[in-house]
């Protein structure tokens, strides 16, 4: 497994997540996709308490870092197949207030397959722009699930097969040549987490993204 994003798009593509009204306007001339949703699924992050531990897999360039609140005190364990993404999100995050030396922060660099973590780690997992990168979402899945507390909330968005003919198009291409996997509907989607032990789940598909969230169950 590769994060595409670790090569020349990365760059691209940090400079347009970072900002939404751009992120919008690629999203719906790229992909047809409304975006904003996901930004706005990202403010249950600040609704953490201090002492919080966070999983973010892949973590990317720290998209999600956004949404802590000044001063928030959270430990935050980014994972990411690729160093250079690694890199990136801890730039990031000094920028945020987490450094390695305080504690706040611990970078992986790990298959979201196989995750080097103990059980029952996070009080939240979030997961954005993952699940489509891999050929076997259901591993993926089940060790997100693993790695939450009962009752820890699970994150996340991921492309799904009820897209664009130009999303299916561009996504199928990243099939045929190992950028990203199968897509899975919106209901496999839900059966995936469910069997993982994923309850109360909310799944929101918008043209092919889904934005979902749900908990570990007790």
């Amino acid at each position: 497994m590769t994060n595409v994003c670790a090569g020349p798009f990365g760059a691209f593509y940090d400079v347009y997540i970072e900002r939404p009204w751009l992120a919008q306007a690629i999203g719906r001339a790229a992909w047809g996709i409304d975006i904003a949703p996901l930004y706005r699924s990202m403010a249950a992050i600040a609704e953490l308490p201090d002492g919080a531990t966070v999983l973010d897999v892949p973590c990317g360039g720290g998209v999600a870092l956004r949404a802590l609140r000044p001063g928030q005190r959270v430990r935050w364990l980014a994972v990411d197949v690729e160093p250079k993404m690694l890199a990136r999100f801890a730039a990031r995050a000094r920028r945020r207030g987490l450094t390695e030396q305080a504690g706040a922060l611990e970078l992986i660099a790990a298959d979201m397959r196989t995750l080097p973590l103990p059980d029952a780690t996070a009080d939240v997992c979030l997961a954005y722009s993952g699940l489509h990168m891999v050929s076997e979402p259901r591993a993926a899945v089940a060790e997100l699930a693993r790695c939450l507390k009962p009752g820890g909330a699970l994150l996340g968005a991921t492309f799904v097969a009820e897209g664009s003919r130009r999303q299916r198009a561009l996504l199928g291409h990243g099939v045929r040549s190992g950028q990203n996997g199968p897509l899975v509907a919106a209901a496999e989607l839900r059966a995936l987490l469910e069997d993982a032990g994923i309850a109360e789940l909310e799944i929101a598909p918008e043209r092919g993204l889904a934005i979902f969230r749900g908990r570990r169950a007790g």
